[in-house]
């Protein structure tokens, strides 16, 4: 390798995105990159356009604009160590923001041979989910929600931290509950919680209710598509004990159904043991036909609600859907 390529290197290590890669393993990538000099002002990427690279910042600030296809604008900004344009590139889909240099900015481009050699670094999938989700977190703001009884929590995507939040918090969660959410006795493994918590916003989407704007999390709702872009999703639900007999499940799923409308899922499914009845009646509000698939487990599947039959109020509901819509572009740029 040059004696550019492995300087070049040592400073990709020395990005947050590459945390604990050795330089050695990034010689590669560092290979098939090409230095970056932005002034202030310059447009790095335009939304609409075909997406041929993407960018890594060392130095500077940048400013990430998406205008909505009803003239809402979303706007936030990124500084140095992060990847920008990656995920645009992966799923060969046009750029979803325009990115400006807010000021001088330094750093690296990379074509598509490039984004074939970050993709052989242990674990850049994963990182690239990560930095999505740290990108989210940056401009979400929780909607305040009124259930029953005068109970007010807070609706919004699940996002970095939320894995810990809830295994530590103060919340908790009955060993029978967590039966009826994962239809077993065993307490959820750190990689399943991972799972739960570490999402794409795509084809895994996850709402969280929180007791407070900043507080722990109390209840989750989430969809999982059958593939990559699928129009159906297996959906499920948890409530913290002390929460359930508020709404909280009934409330989740006209927000669920809010995120399928924009996500262009169509239709439901659940798997849940036959005396979940909370979780049932929640279905069968949306004409649910449940069939035994096992032993004291059915199955359903029923269109996604129309917006009409929600029980959400229509500013509540454009609320929402203006929010799982700035959450999945957040892993669309």
């Amino acid at each position: 390798m040059s004696g550019v390529t492995a300087v070049r290197a040592d400073e990709l290590a020395a990005l947050e995105f590459f945390g604990g890669c050795p330089a050695q393993t990034l010689r590669p990538l560092a290979a098939q990159l090409q230095p970056l000099v932005a002034e202030p002002g310059q447009v790095l990427m335009r939304q609409g356009e075909t997406a041929l690279t993407f960018l890594l910042i060392g130095s500077g600030q940048a400013q990430v604009t998406h205008v909505g296809d009803d003239g809402s604008v979303t706007v936030s900004d990124l500084g140095p160590g992060v990847v920008v344009g990656e995920i645009a590139l992966l799923r060969d889909k046009p750029r979803n923001a325009t990115v400006v240099a807010t000021t001088e900015l330094k750093g690296w481009a990379g074509n598509r041979e490039a984004f074939a050699a970050l993709l052989e670094l242990p674990e850049a999938m994963n990182r690239m989910v990560r930095t999505a989700r740290q990108r989210l977190a940056a401009y979400i703001t929780p909607i305040e929600i009124a259930l029953r009884d005068h109970l007010v929590l807070h609706l919004r995507p699940v996002l970095p931290g939320d894995n810990v939040r809830t295994v530590s918090g103060p919340i908790e969660f009955s060993s029978e509950t967590l039966y009826r959410r994962f239809q077993s006795t065993r307490v959820p493994t750190p990689a399943l919680m991972a799972y739960l918590f570490e999402v794409d916003y795509v084809d895994h989407f996850v709402w969280v209710m929180t007791a407070g704007a900043d507080g722990p999390v109390v209840a989750d709702a989430r969809f999982v598509r059958e593939g990559h872009g699928a129009g159906t999703a297996e959906v499920a639900f948890i409530v913290a004990d002390i929460y359930q007999g508020h709404g909280i499940g009934t409330f989740l799923m006209d927000a669920l159904a809010v995120a399928a409308h924009v996500g262009g899922v169509t239709r439901f499914t659940a798997r849940v043991l036959s005396d979940n009845y909370a979780m049932r009646a929640i279905m069968d509000r949306a004409g649910a036909h449940w069939v035994r698939d096992d032993l004291n487990v059915v199955i359903t599947e029923v269109d996604v609600p129309a917006a009409e039959s929600l029980s959400l109020r229509p500013e509540i509901y454009q609320e929402i859907a203006e929010m799982a819509r700035r959450t999945m572009r957040s892993v669309s740029w």
